[in-house]
Order: C-alpha cells, then sequence, then structure tokens
C-alpha cells in the first residue's frame, strides 16, 4: 500500500502550488489578476485544464457545499466566488470537502481523508 500526504493547500494529481491554483481560478472568477509572475508555459497550461476541470464538477461541487451557498448559480465563475464566500481559502475549501465528502475541488477520491 502506497500512502501520500499532500499540505493541505496541494490538489491530488496536480503538480501545481495551492496558491497559485487559487489565483487563477480568482482570475478566472473576476476576483483578481491572477499568479504573479504569470506562468510559464507548462504551468499555464496545468491551471487552463484545472479550471477546465472544476467546470466539469458544478453540480458535485453544488451539492457538496449545500446550502453554504445559493442554489441558483450564473455559472461557474458564480460558484467560485460562493465557495470563496463560503470557506474564504483554496486550503479551506480542500479541507471542507476533504472532512464532509471525502473529496477534493477536481475530483473524488474514494481514499482522501484528513489527518487524524
Amino acid at each position: 500500500m502506497t500512502i501520500s500526504v499532500l499540505p493541505v493547500d496541494r490538489l491530488p494529481y496536480r503538480p501545481v502550488e495551492g496558491p497559485r491554483l487559487e489565483a487563477f481560478f480568482n482570475a478566472q472568477a473576476g476576483i483578481g489578476s491572477g499568479p504573479g509572475p504569470p506562468p510559464g508555459e507548462l504551468e499555464a497550461g496545468c491551471l487552463r485544464r484545472a479550471w477546465t476541470r472544476f467546470q466539469t464538477r458544478v453540480s458535485t461541487l453544488k451539492e457538496a457545499f449545500g446550502l453554504l451557498i445559493p442554489s441558483v448559480l450564473s455559472g461557474v465563475a458564480h460558484l467560485w466566488k460562493q465557495m470563496r464566500l463560503a470557506k474564504e481559502t483554496l486550503a479551506a475549501i480542500l479541507g471542507f470537502l476533504a472532512q464532509t465528502r471525502n473529496i477534493s475541488l477536481l475530483g473524488d477520491y474514494r481514499c482522501l481523508r484528513l489527518p487524524s
């Protein structure tokens, strides 16, 4: 058996630092200017793929947040804004998803859990 321990602000299977992903998602939602310094070509591709994956998970994440966010959302950018209002940071969002649903922002992993 293999066990991976990730820092609270890291996403499984994503080679991107949490604060940079958070800044990129903020920019996509119109609430920031993106990561600084600007990402290189490889990192930019990873960030774009993460946002694309996030777009496919709207209903899953909306259900996971339940009453913490409005039931009617005007799109993926609105979902990100509401998640940030409910939990403030990417690290808090990841912790909430892991603790309450055993899922992550961009995927569902049966083995995901918070340290005890």
